[in-house]
C-alpha cells in the first residue's frame, strides 16, 4: 500500500497522534513522517482537509469537505498523480535521507522512499552535488554499498540548517514546536547578558542549536581541535557558558569541549555590535575598512573615506563577519538576490571591497555575505545622492547684476535641486574653470563646445512662462544615460563557449572603436578574479578593475546561448568602462541596469530581438522611469 495512504488511514479526526507513534507504526524515521505530513498538507489544501499540529500533542486530521477528501484518498490509493515534488524538494529529501542514514543508501531504496524513477534520481543527484558543494561537502558512491555524504561536521550542520529553514518556511507551523522552546530559553539568556542579534541571525542561531542537538544524539560531535582558536571577550565566554548550561539542562545531555567552543564561535559570528564595542574590540578593523573604501575609490572613483556612518556600519559588521570567514561559518542572506538586482552598483562596490577581505583573512566572502556589505554601500549612495544638489553656473547676457538676480531666483525656486556655484556675464565667461559644475544655465546661446551640459533659458525665465527647469534637467539626464550606448559597440549574436572567450571578443570590439590601453582585457579579467560580475536573470556587468581611457562607454553583447559566468548563467553582457577621473552619471546608469535585469520580459525581449534599435527603445523607457523616480 502507498505509504502516504497508510499515513492518512492512521490519522485520527477526533484526537491527536504523535509523530513518534506514526513513525513506529509505519517503520520509518520521525524525520520522514515530518516530510510526508508537510507534503500531504500541501496536497490536501485543495482537497477538503488539513493536518493540524499542536505543541506537545501531535497532529490530527480536520476534514471540511468529505466528498473531495474521499476523492483525494481514492487518488492516493490508485497511484494517480495529484501534486508531484519539485526537483528542489526532492533534492532536499535526498540530502536529509542520506544525513539521517547511518550507512550508505542504495539508489533503489532512495527511489522507493521518494516515489521517483531511477532516471529522475540521476537528474536530481546533479543538484544534490551542486548544493553540497556550496557547503564543502561531497556525495560519494561506494560500489555495492550506495551513496553517502562526506565532509566536516560543522559544514554538515550548516547544510542541515538550510534544510530545516526551508521546512519551517513552508510547513504551516507544523515543525515550529521543535524550536520554540529553545528560542524562548535563549531569548531570556540574551536579555540577561544584554546580547543583541538581528531577527534572522537569531533564528539561524536557534536552528544551529537544534541541529547540533540532533547530531549529538546520533553520535556526531565536533572536536575541539577541528575549530580555530580565536580570542573571545569575557562577556562572550560567559554568555556561551550560560547557553551551554541551559541546553544541557533542557535536553539532559553533556556538551563536549568542542561543542562548547562551537557555541561560542556561533555567538561571536552572529551578535550585533555597537560602534563603541567595535572601536575597542579590534584595532585592525578600522584599517581593513579604510582599505575596502580605498579599493572602491580606485575602481569607481567614489570617495567614502569621510562617510562616518558607512565606516561605523562596516566596522560593526566586520567583526562578526571575520569570525564567520575564519571559522567557515558564512551566513545565508534571505534577500541576497533582491539586494543584487535592486542595487547593482552597490553590489559591484561590495564585490570589490570583499576582495580586501580575501587578502586580509585568506577567505573569500560568499555571494550572500557580499550582499550584506552591499546594503551598507547602497544606503551610502542614497545618502550621497540626497545630500548632493546639482551644481550650476549662471551665464547672463544682461550683465553681472542680472546674473546675480537670476541666481537668487533659481535658489529660491529650485534650491532643493540646484546649487549655484558661480555667476558670470557673457563677456567674462570664456576662461571659467568648469570642473566643479554639473550644468551651465545661460540666457544666451553659447557657441563654443563645452564639456558641461548647457541649458538655454532664453529671455523669459522658465517659471514665468509656466515651464519647469526640472523638465530640462530630467531630459538632459536621460540623454546622458543613453549616451553610454553606441551602435558600433552593440554586438548581437555573439558565439562564446566560456566567460574568457566572450570577454576577449567584446574587449577587442571596444579597442577597435575606443582609445584604450593595451592591458584593457587584463584589467577586465583582474576585476573578474576579485569576484563575479553576474547579477542574475542572465545579465552580467563586467568592467575593468580601475577607470581607463578618456571616455565612458558600454559594450553590449547578446550571446547566442547562455554561458556560465562565475556561479550563474549570463547571456546579455554590459561591459562598462568608466573614464579616468570617474563619471557622475554612473549611478543612474546602474539604476537602469537594475530595472532591466529585474524585468524578465525585457531581458527575453532583447534576447529574442537583439538589435540596437530594440536596445534604445527599452532603455529610453527605463531612463525615463529612473529620472521620474529621482
Amino acid at each position: 500500500m502507498n505509504r502516504w495512504l497508510q499515513l492518512m488511514l492512521l490519522m485520527p479526526e477526533d484526537e491527536f497522534i504523535t509523530y513518534k507513534a506514526l513513525s513506529e507504526e509505519l517503520g520509518i524515521s520521525v524525520r520522514t513522517v515530518y516530510d510526508d505530513i508537510i507534503r500531504l498538507n500541501e496536497m490536501m489544501l485543495e482537497h477538503g482537509a488539513q493536518l493540524v499540529a499542536r505543541t506537545h500533542h501531535g497532529v490530527t486530521l480536520d476534514v471540511h469537505d468529505r466528498a473531495r477528501f474521499l476523492h483525494f484518498l481514492d487518488a492516493l490509493g490508485s497511484g494517480d498523480t495529484i501534486l508531484g515534488d519539485t526537483s528542489e524538494v526532492r533534492i532536499g529529501k535526498i540530502i536529509r535521507t542520506l544525513f539521517d542514514s547511518s550507512a550508505p543508501c542504495k539508489s533503489d531504496n532512495l527511489c522507493e522512499a521518494l516515489h521517483i524513477s531511477r532516471s529522475t534520481l540521476k537528474k536530481d543527484l546533479r543538484g544534490v552535488r551542486a548544493l553540497l558543494g556550496m557547503y564543502d561537502l561531497s556525495l560519494v558512491h561506494q560500489p555495492y554499498a550506495g551513496l553517502s555524504i562526506r565532509g566536516a561536521e560543522k559544514d554538515i550542520r550548516r547544510c542541515l540548517v538550510r534544510m530545516k529553514r526551508r521546512i519551517l518556511a513552508g510547513d504551516g507551523g507544523i515543525l515550529h514546536q521543535e524550536v520554540q522552546q529553545t528560542g524562548r530559553v535563549l531569548q531570556e539568556i540574551f536579555k540577561q547578558y544584554d546580547c543583541r542579534m538581528a531577527a534572522y541571525s537569531f533564528q539561524d542561531f536557534v536552528l544551529h542549536i537544534d541541529v547540533s542537538i540532533e547530531r549529538m544524539r546520533q553520535g556526531h560531535e565536533i572536536r575541539d581541535e577541528d575549530l580555530p582558536s580565536l580570542p573571545a571577550a569575557p562577556q562572550d565566554e560567559a554568555l556561551s557558558r550560560a547557553v551551554v548550561v541551559a541546553m544541557e539542562t533542557q535536553y539532559r545531555m553533556r556538551f563536549s569541549a568542542g561543542e562548547c567552543r562551537y557555541i561560542l564561535l556561533l555567538l561571536m559570528s552572529r551578535k550585533v555590535l555597537s560602534w563603541k564595542q567595535a572601536s575597542t574590540a579590534a584595532a585592525d578593523v578600522y584599517a581593513v575598512v579604510m582599505e575596502m573604501l580605498a579599493a572602491v575609490q580606485r575602481t569607481f572613483c567614489y570617495d567614502f573615506s569621510h562617510d562616518f556612518e558607512l565606516i561605523a556600519s562596516l566596522s560593526t559588521h566586520l567583526i562578526p563577519l571575520r569570525t564567520r570567514l575564519l571559522c567557515g561559518m558564512q551566513q545565508e542572506n534571505p534577500v541576497g538576490r533582491e539586494i543584487r538586482e535592486g542595487g547593482p552598483l552597490a553590489y559591484e562596490m561590495a564585490n570589490v571591497a570583499c576582495g580586501i577581505l580575501r587578502s586580509a583573512y585568506g577567505c573569500e566572502a560568499s555571494a550572500d555575505e557580499t550582499g550584506y556589505i552591499a546594503l551598507y554601500f547602497h544606503v551610502a549612495l542614497e545618502r550621497m545622492r540626497a545630500q548632493r544638489r546639482k551644481r550650476v553656473l549662471i551665464v547672463c547676457g544682461a550683465g553681472k547684476g542680472a546674473a546675480m538676480l537670476l541666481a537668487h531666483t533659481i535658489e529660491e525656486n529650485y534650491g532643493k535641486y540646484l546649487e549655484v556655484i558661480g555667476t558670470y556675464e557673457a563677456a567674462d565667461f570664456s576662461d571659467t574653470d568648469l570642473q566643479a559644475a554639473d550644468y551651465i544655465l545661460s540666457t544666451i546661446p553659447l557657441r563654443e563646445a563645452l564639456p558641461v551640459p548647457v541649458i538655454e533659458l532664453g529671455d523669459v525665465l522658465p517659471w514665468q512662462a509656466g515651464g519647469d527647469l526640472r523638465a530640462h534637467l530630467m531630459h538632459d539626464r536621460q540623454e546622458a544615460m543613453l549616451a553610454y550606448f553606441a551602435e558600433q559597440l552593440f554586438l548581437p549574436q555573439v558565439s562564446a563557449a566560456t566567460r574568457e572567450d566572450a570577454l576577449r571578443k567584446i574587449c577587442a570590439a571596444a579597442e577597435a572603436v575606443e582609445e584604450l590601453p593595451q592591458d584593457f582585457y587584463d584589467a577586465v579579467m583582474e576585476r573578474e578574479n576579485i569576484g563575479g560580475t553576474a547579477l542574475g536573470n542572465l545579465v552580467a556587468t563586467p568592467h575593468p578593475a580601475c577607470p581607463m581611457g578618456g571616455r565612458s562607454f558600454v559594450v553590449v553583447a547578446v550571446l547566442n546561448q547562455p554561458i556560465l559566468w562565475g556561479e550563474e548563467d549570463a547571456q546579455i553582457l554590459f561591459l562598462v568602462s568608466m573614464k579616468d577621473g570617474g563619471d557622475r552619471d554612473l549611478p543612474q546608469f546602474y539604476k537602469m541596469i537594475g530595472r532591466f535585469l529585474t524585468n524578465r520580459t525585457l531581458v527575453r525581449r532583447l534576447i529574442k530581438r537583439p538589435t540596437f534599435d530594440e536596445l534604445r527603445t527599452i532603455f529610453s523607457t527605463l531612463a525615463d522611469e529612473v529620472c521620474q523616480m529621482d
